[in-house]
């Protein structure tokens, strides 16, 4: 009797979750509607909008009411797995290890939230809204979410629309799913797709550690190019841009802004108004793209006389963007104590878009064979490669150390434009830089 009002009981648990889960996906749809109707809205705005000041004005959807809507669609708990639980590093250090525990499962891991899932990925700031005030959540969450794709959603169509998005992150752990998207998933635009993002992720040292060394991770960005272009459907999408453009693009950096290349050369103008080209053959370069309103940036500049004992017959070209006006440009140099040796680029910013700046500051290191020896954001990599490069000629004058006082080449030091991690929200690392 006993068994057979249990049984009963787990029919009713078993109908009535079936009828939740059913109502589920039309919840998760109609609020995915709604976004393809604001975004229709937004592209029609700026489409009828004659001026820049009216583009301007058209605010693009931030996506928190969609968010909300959409997690509140798939955040149910459905049940329980057992799992093997891998420790983050920093319980490593105190002495946790791999266990297997029972973890909890959501509506999201099931393969018909996949879409769902994609746009949390795609649009990561508005998730975030959903959880404000409550980092904790965010992060447990979001690790749930990249946990969703290694387990189920690598193998769905719709996931491919995610990678342009995942390939902004700088973790390991993110690549390895792209691997496995590339490798086990069916549809040629999602492969082709994951392909392009192990691509462009293959530039950052992190990642390229992974695969051995930076000559092992440029060959295999070349193969993943060719994957990319080789396996794509006609038009197929990579992000905003066509994936046939992104490959152009990546073919670019890697013959002019990767390591071992031979970057484009540059003529910029001085303080004293004369122009100036760098490289400068048969020296060590180091080409600075900074601005005064950042800190780090900034640190650097202003002490580039001790760079220049520290590393001697290092050639050092700070450039910021182009400025309208000589002597204001002048003035807020000397404003910050910059009176020599810095540059500007021209009208159009051409030099700063020909090295694909992204981000302030960005170092570029390069050897008097004049090629590239480190490219990126100024950190311990970049120190390496300078100590490296004069590791038989250094001063023995005090260092430069680049900190938040200042400059000096080592992790810590951040500034804002540079991409960050919540330390509430270790997962979040994992995450596209934006996350």
């Amino acid at each position: 009797m006993a068994h057979m009002k249990k049984r009963t009981l787990f029919a009713i648990f078993a109908l009535l979750s079936a009828t939740v889960a059913g109502a589920a996906e039309p919840a998760m749809r109609a609020a995915l509607t709604r976004w393809e109707q604001q975004m229709a809205e937004y592209r029609a705005a700026q489409k009828v909008a004659k001026t820049d000041e009216q583009r301007a004005a058209v605010r693009v959807p931030d996506g928190k009411d969609v968010a909300a809507e959409l997690w509140q669609s798939v955040c149910r708990k459905v049940g329980e797995r057992e799992e093997l639980v891998r420790p983050t590093a920093e319980e490593r250090m105190h002495g946790a290890r791999d266990e297997r525990k029972m973890v909890p499962v959501y509506e999201f891991d099931q393969p018909w939230a996949a879409p769902a899932v994609v746009w949390f990925l795609n649009n990561p700031q508005a998730f975030a809204e959903v959880f404000k005030g409550r980092e904790r959540r965010v992060s447990y969450f979001a690790n749930a979410l990249l946990e969703s794709v290694n387990r189920t959603h690598y193998s769905s169509p719709f996931i491919g629309e995610a990678c342009a998005k995942l390939s902004e992150s700088q973790s390991v752990r993110v690549y390895e799913m792209l691997q496995k998207i590339y490798t086990r998933n069916r549809d040629l635009t999602s492969r082709a797709n994951a392909a392009m993002a192990m691509c462009i992720m293959l530039s950052n040292p992190t990642i390229q550690g992974a695969e051995g060394s930076a000559a092992m991770a440029r060959n295999k960005q070349l193969y993943f190019l060719k994957q990319a272009v080789s396996a794509s459907p006609e038009n197929a999408m990579f992000g905003t841009r066509t994936l046939s453009e992104t490959a152009l693009e990546m073919a670019y950096v890697l013959r002019n802004l990767s390591v071992g290349s031979i970057p484009p050369q540059l003529t910029v103008t001085g303080i004293d108004g004369r122009p100036a080209t760098f490289p400068v053959t048969g020296k060590a370069n180091l080409i600075f793209f900074w601005s005064p309103s950042e800190q780090m940036g900034l640190n650097v500049v202003s002490r580039q006389h001790q760079l220049a004992t520290q590393y001697p017959g290092l050639v050092f070209c700070p450039i910021t963007v182009h400025a309208p006006n000589h002597n204001d440009w002048l003035a807020e140099l000397k404003q910050h104590n910059i009176v020599a040796n810095c540059y500007m680029d021209d009208a159009e910013n051409s030099h700063g878009r020909a090295y694909r700046v992204s981000q302030l500051p960005t170092a570029v290191l390069i050897g008097p064979d004049s090629r590239i020896l480190f490219i990126g954001y100024p950190g311990l990599p970049l120190q390496t490669a300078l100590n490296n490069l004069f590791a038989e000629q250094k001063s023995q004058a005090p260092k430069v150390i680049i900190d938040s006082d200042s400059p000096n080449i080592q992790p810590g030091s951040q500034p804002n434009t540079a991409p960050t991690a919540s330390d509430e929200a270790p997962a979040l690392r994992d995450m596209p830089d934006n996350f």
